[in-house]
This record gives C-alpha cells, sequence and structure tokens, in this order.
C-alpha cells in the first residue's frame, strides 16, 4: 500500500515494513508544499496502513511508555527537580515531534547525558529542589527557542564544532561524575554529607553512619541491571531484561512497603538506621499547562542560564541527529537537518507548558523501538505519550515507595555506558602510527583537555575548553599544512601488459611516510635527479603560501649542499591533488615563484590540478608556465596533466635549453666576510671561500650596517680583523659553490 516511499527490509522479526516520512506523491507547490516541509505529518498520515501497521505501534508504544516512565524518574533525579517532572517532560514533546520530525523510531524522552548538563546549569543557580524545579522551564524555553532558530537560521552546521574527541572527553568526565554522585545516596549517607570524594577527603567519619538495608538493596539493583543483558538472551527471562528498569522499580517499591516501619513520615525515615528512603507521596493527577511566570527578578536569572542553555541544545541536537541518522541510513528514508532541529526545539518549547526539563532523543528507545516493529511515530512517540499520561492519572500512589537508591542505581549504571576510555584508547593507538602521529597527538591533547577540565572546572567550561582547542588546531593545521615530499616508487610489472608505458610503471608517494605494511618492504622510493616533486595538503591561501615559499628555498638548498657538485636542479613540480581552493593571494604568489624561477632557468610546474583549481591554474596562471618553456613545447603543456606528464616535460625542454640552471646561493658567514672584504679592497686570506670567490666579487657590495655618512663606494668602519674572524675553512663543497658563482649584481 505504500508504494515507491517504502525502500528497505523490514527489521526481524516483524515482517512489516515501516512507513516513511514523505509518499510519493508529487510535491505541490505554494503553501501545501511549504507546510509538508515544515509539518511532514501531513504528508504520511493519510497513507498511514490501519491494518498492517496499528497493532505493531500499539505495542512498540506501550513498551517504550514502560521504559520511560522508570527511565524519566531517575532522570528527572539526575536533574535536581520533582521526580514527577520527568514523566511530566515525557508527554507533549513526543507528540510534537510527530508532527515536525523525519525519523520514524525517534523516541522523545529525558536523557542521560542531557540531564546531566541540566543538573548542573540547576544547581548553579537553585538551591532547593523546589526552586530547581521552578526554574526548569525556563532552562527549557530557552533551549527550544535556540534550537528553532538554528533551525530557522539553518545553522545545523554548528555542531559540527564539537569534534569527536572533544565531546568523547567531555562525556566521560561528565559520566563519571554523575557516577559518583550516586555513590553516597546509595550507602544511606543523607544529602549534608556531598559527594563521596567529599567524605572520602574531609569526613571519611560519616561512612560510620552507612545503613546496611539500603547498601544491600543498592547493591541487589546494581547487579540486576548489569545481569539484564544476559537475561535477554534467554526467552522466557526476556522481558525481565527488556523492561529491567520498570521491574526494579516494582520490586523495590514492594520490598520497601514491606521492610519500612510503618507510621513513619519521610523526615522519621531518613534518620532510622534500618528504613530506607523512598520518593514518597507525590500530586496525583495530569499537569495543568500554562507558561512559567516570570518575576521581577528571574529576567537576570534567565540571562545567566542562557550560555548553559547553548551548550545543552548543542549537545541534544548533536546526539539527537546522530542517532537519527544513523537510523535512517540503516533503514533507507531521509533525515533533514531542518526537520530536526525545528521538532526537538518544539519538543521543548512545549514541554515547558508542563514544567518539563529539556528532552532528546534517546538512542537506545530507538534501538527498542525498532526491536518492537514500530512503524511509524505514531508507536515512537504518540502513543508513549499516551500510555504516560495514563500512568500519571492513575497510577501515581504506587510511585510512593519506590527505593530512591534504585533510581540511583538506574543512574550509576545509565551513566557507565557512557563511557568513553576505549575512544581514548583508540586515540593513543592511533597516534603511535608515524603517519598520522602530529594528528593524532592532538586528538589525544584534545580528548585529556575536555576530560579534565570537566571533571574539575565543570561542564560548560570544560566543553567550550575542549572547542576551543580543537579550533586553534584547525587553524594551526590550515596555516602549517603538510607539504610531502614525493618520490618515485616502481611497480611491479602487470600481467598480459608486456609494453607498459614508463608512465604507468611507476607511483609517486610521500618519501617520509614509507615503511613496511603487512609484513612486506614495500618498493624503494627514489627522487627524481634534478626535479623537487612535492604534494602540498590543504588550501592555500595567504596565512600558509609564505611558508610554502620557505619549504621550496630550504628543499632547494638541501639539496644543492648533499648532492654532488654537478648536481643540476632543473625543475619544481607543485602536485595539487589535495588543493582545494587558491585565493587572490596565493594566486599572486605563485605568479611570482613562476616569474623568478624562470629567470634562474628553472621551471616551476603545477600538475594533478583538479575542478575549480585547475580552471584558475589554467586561466590565471598557464601563460606564466609556458613562457618558461622553449617555444616549440609550449603546445604540450596543455596536454599534461600528472605528475609523470610534467617530468617528461621538464627533461625535454632541458634538452632543448643550452643555458644552465642558476641554483640558489645560502648567504652564510663566509659570504658575509666577502662582501665585507670587497667592500674594503682587501686581500682575501689563504683558505676561505672568500679566497676562491674573489675574482668573481670584486664589486663592492652594501651590507645593512652603520657607516660613516661620507662612505663611498661601500667602505665600511668595520676593522679588517673583525671582518676576517667571520670567515672559515673552505671545504670541497664551498668550491662547488664558488664555481657556480655569480657577482653580487641582482
Amino acid at each position: 500500500p505504500l508504494g515507491d516511499a517504502v525502500g528497505l527490509m523490514p527489521p526481524p522479526p516483524v515482517h512489516v515494513e515501516p512507513l516513511m516520512p514523505a509518499g510519493p506523491r508529487q510535491r505541490r507547490g505554494g503553501a501545501m508544499a511549504f507546510l509538508l516541509d515544515i509539518a511532514p505529518i501531513f504528508g504520511w498520515l493519510r497513507d498511514y496502513p490501519v491494518r498492517s501497521a496499528l497493532a505493531h505501534d500499539i505495542s512498540g508504544g506501550v513498551t517504550l511508555g514502560c521504559i520511560l516512565i522508570g527511565q524519566s524518574l531517575a532522570h528527572a533525579k539526575l536533574c535536581g527537580v520533582e521526580l514527577i517532572i520527568g514523566p511530566y517532560s515525557c508527554m507533549l514533546g513526543p507528540v510534537l515531534y510527530a508532527v515536525f520530525g523525519t525519523c520514524i523510531h525517534s523516541s522523545i524522552g529525558t536523557g542521560a547525558l542531557i540531564c546531566l548538563l541540566v543538573g548542573e546549569v540547576l544547581v548553579e543557580h537553585g538551591d532547593s529542589v523546589e526552586e530547581r524545579s521552578r526554574i526548569a522551564p525556563f532552562l527549557t524555553i530557552l533551549v527550544g527557542v535556540i534550537l528553532t532558530l538554528m533551525g530557522v537560521c539553518r545553522l545545523s552546521g554548528l555542531v559540527r564544532f564539537l569534534s569527536r574527541p572533544a565531546l568523547s572527553g567531555f562525556i566521560t568526565a561528565s559520566a563519571l561524575l554523575a557516577m559518583l554522585s550516586q555513590v553516597s545516596p546509595m550507602l544511606g549517607l543523607p544529602d549534608s554529607a556531598g559527594s563521596i570524594q567529599k567524605v572520602l577527603l574531609h569526613q571519611p567519619e560519616r561512612l560510620l553512619a552507612v545503613k546496611w538495608p539500603t547498601l544491600l538493596l543498592s547493591a541487589v539493583a546494581t547487579g540486576y541491571l548489569l545481569s539484564a543483558k544476559r537475561l535477554k538472551q534467554h526467552p522466557r527471562l526476556k522481558p525481565l531484561g527488556d523492561f529491567k528498569e520498570l521491574v526494579l522499580l516494582g520490586l523495590g517499591a514492594a520490598f520497601c512497603a514491606a521492610w519500612d516501619p510503618p507510621g513513619l513520615s519521610q523526615a522519621e525515615c531518613v534518620e532510622h538506621p534500618l528504613c530506607v528512603k523512598v520518593v514518597g507521596r507525590i500530586e496525583p493527577g495530569l499537569p495543568h499547562a500554562h507558561w512559567p511566570r516570570v518575576g521581577a527578578g528571574d529576567w537576570g536569572l534567565i540571562h545567566s542560564m542562557l550560555p548553559g542553555a547553548c551548550l545543552v541544545a548543542l549537545v541534544a541536537f548533536l546526539t539527537s541527529f546522530a542517532g537519527a541518522k544513523k537510523f535512517g541510513l540503516e533503514d533507507g528514508y531521509q533525515i533533514k537537518p531542518f526537520n530536526e532541529l525545528i521538532a526537538i526545539g518544539m519538543c521543548n518549547v512545549g514541554g515547558a507548558l508542563l514544567g518539563a526539563v529539556p528532552t532528546s532523543i534517546g538512542n537506545t528507545r530507538m534501538g527498542i523501538a525498532r526491536q518492537c516493529g514500530v512503524q511509524s511515530q505514531l508507536g515512537a512517540n504518540v502513543f508513549v505519550s499516551i500510555f504516560i499520561a495514563l500512568a500519571v492519572q492513575f497510577f501515581t500512589p504506587c510511585l510512593f515507595y519506590i527505593p530512591m537508591c534504585a533510581l540511583n542505581a538506574i543512574i550509576l549504571i545509565g551513566s557507565s555506558h557512557m563511557l568513553e576510555f576505549a575512544h581514548a584508547g583508540y586515540l593513543l593507538e592511533f597516534a603511535r602510527h608515524k603517519e598520522f602521529g602530529r594528528d593524532g597527538r592532538m586528538d589525544v591533547l584534545v580528548w585529556i583537555v575536555g576530560f579534565v577540565s570537566t571533571l574539575f572546572l565543570g561542564a560548560f567550561k570544560g566543553i567550550i575548553s575542549a572547542v576551543v582547542l580543537s579550533l586553534l588546531i584547525i587553524v594551526l593545521q590550515v596555516v602549517n599544512p603538510h607539504i610531502a615530499l614525493l618520490g618515485r616508487q616502481q611497480e611491479p610489472p602487470q600481467s598480459g601488459v608486456p609494453h607498459q608505458p614508463p608512465r604507468f610503471r611507476h607511483r609517486w608517494v610521500n618519501m617520509r611516510g614509507q615503511r613496511a605494511s603487512g609484513g612486506l618492504v614495500a618498493t624503494a622510493v627514489e627522487e627524481e635527479p634534478g626535479v623537487l616533486v612535492f604534494r602540498f595538503e590543504g588550501p592555500l591561501f595567504y596565512a600558509n603560501v609564505d611558508q610554502l615559499q620557505e619549504w621550496l628555498e630550504a628543499e632547494e638548498l638541501r639539496r644543492i649542499e648533499e648532492s654532488p657538485v654537478d648536481y643540476e636542479f632543473k625543475a619544481i613540480i607543485f602536485s595539487a591533488i589535495a588543493v582545494p581552493f587558491l585565493d587572490t593571494t596565493a594566486i599572486g604568489a605563485l605568479q611570482t615563484m613562476i616569474r623568478s624561477y624562470a629567470d634562474r632557468n628553472v621551471l616551476f610546474l603545477i600538475a594533478n590540478t583538479f575542478a575549480n583549481t585547475r580552471r584558475i591554474v589554467a586561466e590565471t596562471l598557464g601563460a606564466d608556465q609556458r613562457r618558461a618553456l622553449r617555444e616549440d613545447l609550449r603546445p604540450r603543456l596543455a596536454s599534461c596533466t600528472t605528475v609523470d606528464d610534467f617530468v617528461e616535460l621538464v627533461h625535454a625542454n632541458r634538452a632543448l635549453s643550452k643555458e644552465r640552471p642558476r641554483p640558489l646561493i645560502r648567504t652564510t658567514s663566509s659570504l658575509l666576510s666577502l662582501a665585507s672584504l670587497a667592500s674594503l679592497n682587501a686581500t682575501p686570506p689563504k683558505g676561505t671561500l672568500a679566497d676562491r670567490q674573489w675574482p668573481l666579487q670584486r664589486r663592492p657590495f652594501s651590507l645593512a650596517c652603520d657607516r660613516t655618512p661620507d662612505a663611498e663606494m661601500g667602505r665600511f668602519t668595520a676593522s679588517t680583523p673583525a671582518l676576517l674572524s667571520l670567515a672559515r675553512p673552505i671545504t670541497p663543497r664551498d668550491r662547488a659553490a664558488a664555481g657556480r658563482a655569480r657577482p653580487f649584481d641582482r
């Protein structure tokens, strides 16, 4: 019945095709097309197959509702607000996401990571549970407005500044802090004791006040949650693993109802050594929808919560969109960032009407929705919302005996799943490779900064520190890109190709990145005699073009100094295969380099250009490259694309050229002494570089030093012995350079 709209295989064991957000109808213009873009539900709801999908959606909605009730109670405790606000947060938001969202399996509700951040923001601005519950809707509205504005302005790309290592270090530290914060309540210590770190460091005597019933119940609850995955492997025990939170809360409530002494108030139960602290009485019934009232002093509070709201909004969208994109790719339907931003933003704006905390998509619940055979957002969200509303309306008194330590155990185990020390190990392993050493070390540094700063400075300062460091590293990598010196690696002859052209019998590889691979030693890499071939890896623009010039000069001098006397520097071939774009400053610098090298009878050629870079090079630099060639070789330039083509062109040009290339000369102390001696008309000492070059250097040479006003012909005030002290003994390499040197008349 869905036609071409369905493009994926159904998840086992339910063999029903899921309903896609967009139907196969032709797009309409005007207001209808705009409405379908904003609210996709009006496109897929009219094609909803009631007979084949309704039963699966209802059963999946009930399953997700049972799971979400237990999770939302624990997440509300993690936020530091009243526990009933957790279920309140899962009523209106899922319905709004079903209207604006595009992911079939997305389950809107509270999440551990978002509640970690929300709890830290609320603790800074509220001292009591009642105060934090009052200001929580303000934070939720801010998060919703920020996400909605990001959607309207198409700013989904902002989350890309949260790099994976930065987010991993931040999440790991936040999860570790959340786990540590649950230890004291699980031991039965009073709230005034603080975190376990504070107890161990400053008040170790408080450990004598541990309540053994609470400790034992916490241990049993933790063990049960840890073994839930094994229970899912047994068909008869699978429900105990799927609904582990709900089962734990139910069994814990039954135990506390039978164990706790009757007739004790909550205050008396806290002091009683054998009493287990429970949730207590919760006002039954559905919440009244209203906008939070803003008092005279609340505007300053809202302003101070804005940075935290921005962080919560970015993390909420990043984690939600990543999960939705993953499921969309696996199941074959499109996820639109614009709709996801609008949907999650409207979820939080609407949720604030019921006093909710910020919500997002739960990745774990998405997997459960697919396993249950959910076919549309009716099952993943709408029926979940209805089930939770019915549970709050009729079963709120059943929450009275739920033990608080069971909620702490749920938070502890849930937070442990967010630890990403394995990702840190992956980054360390990546950094050990020589080919990726610099990039790998930078990622490890970002992870460490995100982890340590979050651990000691808090969530907001921690993630900001990691993001700023990531941006600085990006700037440094762009300004100082990698320049690879390329060499020729011989390829083994291919079978069935007896007469293979030379250009296909080798490839150009990084000479400084070769190593044994797969147990086989790579073929030897050789430099092309007289030709410098390199690859610039990154955009070439005003911030890094000077580095390219400096690198070329240093590499040319290295070749001259390390090569035999008869070394002849013929050409430079620039492989631009990794250069995505050029700016005007880079184009001007390349023009200058091409012309200056041509004046020295050295070719500067650009190979492996592509797309826009090829067009720019052909239009702005092609004429200068042709002018440097012999006249009969200039037509061949247009047909040259690869490095091999340009190497052949260089050798052909050198064969037709009569003038030898003039090498670059390094400015050394010996040349300084030579110029000074020339200006003083003195005789150079024997055995120095100046002795060999003196016949070529009779012309006075002016240096940057103090001279008397009446100085004539560049005569210096410095004494001859001081200048001669700069000379060094002559070497065979100096003799070779002196034989090729020209007068200092340029």
